[in-house]
């Protein structure tokens, strides 16, 4: 399959092709003799350097959070105890017990037909935004980049540093995507760029996203998904977000087949820091073709010698809990669900909301009218102590609206820091 829109595959650096088949072999139990790397973590890793480590779950943590705790203590047991795995190098793409968990991610969630020892189609990453950065960055400079007019501010960044030709398409009142304007925009060997759910609208449609990827294979192209937010998706009927169990799972059936069908034209970004709350542990992982991954690997061992290695043991046993029991994101949603709600009962007339029965992501935009968000930011925070993001990046010029994250105040019980928030919030809009 022809991609010219993708870089040559680079050489791997010689330092991270040696630590990667020493730890090969260690895997494999086979004898090693390792004189690869400074790995001065090793001096330790055979050493009893806590006599005695417990780390138990709470009876009281909720139901649907359980398996991400547990994930939790047998990350911080496996990197620290009996002897401390966590402060030696580990390779940056992820070893390949790592990598099969994460191509059986994209085979459960994506429908990409990809076995366990596919790892030269997967990486790992420390967060999605190197996944994202990788990816972009992996793309030929002069390559036409499709991009929503809304969308993730950073990419844009990222787009235009690598030297990329960053194309903005236009969205509707509805915040949809004008498809006749994406099709003209389209030219041979180009590349989309879109989050879907969309950050920073919350818009989702697997029927827009299967329309993309139809126009950009006619024209011998790809599309990078940025996909995070894949299972924080509520239905908003009216003024009334919820979270439905069958409109995930329907939503989830249409994305498998796309990327059943289309994936030799896909690169899905992705990550559990939202579905599982684990956004400091910075996790995140990529699908790609085998050139794709070997340009996103080479980018990433450049800059980064060693994976995080407590993170990618950590996030390793929370990604396989999750896999096997995946309920995490039920009560992410329910509690984004109450919070929009809220949000919308008191500032409805002020948000910008998607106007296809969807709200994706984390994020609500609030006009700010006729006023430029900037200065409308500083107000808020300087007069109310507010803080929101003003969305000029996001939307690639000036923009009247400013983004609110729905998870930034901690959760608790009666919610009364999101009330509170909201209401001060209600006062200086008013």
């Amino acid at each position: 399959m022809k991609q010219d829109y993708l870089l040559p595959s680079p050489p791997p650096p010689a330092i991270r092709e040696a630590m990667a088949k020493a730890v090969q072999r260690k895997e494999k139990g086979l004898d090693v003799y390792d004189f690869s790397s400074g790995n001065i973590g090793n001096l330790m890793v055979s050493q009893h350097i806590f006599s005695r480590m417990e780390v138990t779950v709470a009876d009281t943590v909720i139901p649907d959070l359980r398996a991400v705790a547990e994930g939790l203590r047998d990350g911080l047991m496996a990197a620290n105890y009996p002897t401390p795995q966590g402060v030696a190098y580990s390779p940056t793409g992820g070893t390949d017990p790592i990598r099969a968990l994460v191509a059986r991610y994209y085979r459960e969630l994506h429908g990409i037909p990809i076995e366990d020892d596919a790892s030269d189609r997967v990486i790992v990453t420390a967060g999605g935004q190197q996944a994202m950065t990788a990816a972009l960055r992996s793309i030929k400079p002069g390559t036409p980049v499709l991009v929503p007019q809304w969308e993730y501010a950073p990419a844009s960044g990222v787009i235009k540093a690598h030297g990329l030709e960053e194309l903005r398409v236009t969205m509707k009142d509805d915040l949809s995507i004008d498809m006749d304007d994406f099709q003209s925009k389209v030219t041979p060997g180009s590349v989309s760029y879109v989050s879907m759910p969309n950050n920073p609208t919350g818009y989702m449609s697997p029927e827009q996203l299967r329309d993309m990827v139809r126009i950009m294979v006619a024209y011998e192209g790809a599309v990078v998904w940025d996909a995070p937010y894949l299972l924080t998706l509520l239905r908003l009927d009216g003024k009334t977000a919820s979270y439905d169990a069958m409109l995930v799972q329907d939503t989830l059936n249409a994305l498998r087949e796309i990327g059943e069908e289309y994936h030799q034209h896909l690169c899905i970004l992705s990550s559990l820091s939202k579905s599982c709350l684990i956004a400091g542990l910075r996790f995140g992982f990529a699908y790609g073709s085998t050139q794709w991954v070997d340009n996103m690997e080479a980018i990433v061992g450049r800059e980064n010698l060693s994976s995080p290695t407590p993170s990618f043991i950590t996030g390793k046993e929370v990604l396989r809990r999750f896999l096997d029991e995946p309920r995490s994101y039920e009560w992410v949603c329910r509690v984004l669900a109450n919070r929009l709600n809220i949000l919308i009962e008191e500032t409805g007339p002020h948000l910008i909301l998607p106007g296809n029965g969807f709200f994706g992501a984390l994020y609500v935009l609030v006009s700010t009218g006729n006023q430029p968000c900037k200065p409308f930011a500083d107000r808020l925070i300087e007069e109310s102590g507010i803080v929101t993001v003003p969305c000029n990046q996001f939307y690639g010029g000036e923009a009247h609206a400013v983004r609110l994250s729905l998870v930034s105040v901690p959760w608790t019980e009666n919610e009364d820091g999101w009330i509170a928030s909201v209401k001060a919030l209600k006062s200086a809009l008013s």
